[in-house]
């Protein structure tokens, strides 16, 4: 069976002012069969922390990989730590994070996600997949 290769990037700058949670639950005739979780927390949320931390890693991008079902759920999580610096919504625009998910060789998803600055997103992808 071909395995599931699911990757979430950015290249927005200031992507250390969050803290990323993401699992993806892989269903098989209707029975999950594997869950998988990933947590990159930079910092305690509320931290409001001044600068980028000088332990912050150069590609922070994710790469999951797991056995095919035929439908797989995926929760990101982009939670807030530390909020934008600017006082007005409209200097601090929703910046873009990449979801993708290949089957095999097959691209079965891909699309741009607009996340906003100050509150984060939840965000829910539910995907089909064909055996």
């Amino acid at each position: 069976m071909a395995l599931l290769a699911i990757s979430i990037d950015t290249d927005f700058e200031e992507f250390w002012r969050y803290n990323l949670v993401v699992m993806a639950s892989i269903k098989r005739d209707g029975e999950q069969v594997e869950l998988l979780k990933y947590k990159s927390e930079i910092a305690p949320v509320g931290a409001e922390l001044t600068a980028k931390p000088s332990n912050y890693p150069e590609d922070r991008g994710i790469r999951l990989k797991c056995e095919a079902g035929d439908a797989l759920t995926l929760y990101i999580y982009v939670i807030p730590h530390t909020l934008p610096s600017d006082k007005y919504v409209r200097y601090a625009p929703p910046y873009e994070l990449d979801v993708r998910v290949k089957h095999g060789n097959r691209n079965i998803y891909t699309h741009r996600h607009m996340i906003n600055q100050w509150s984060g997103e939840n965000l829910v992808v539910d995907i089909q997949t064909e055996r």
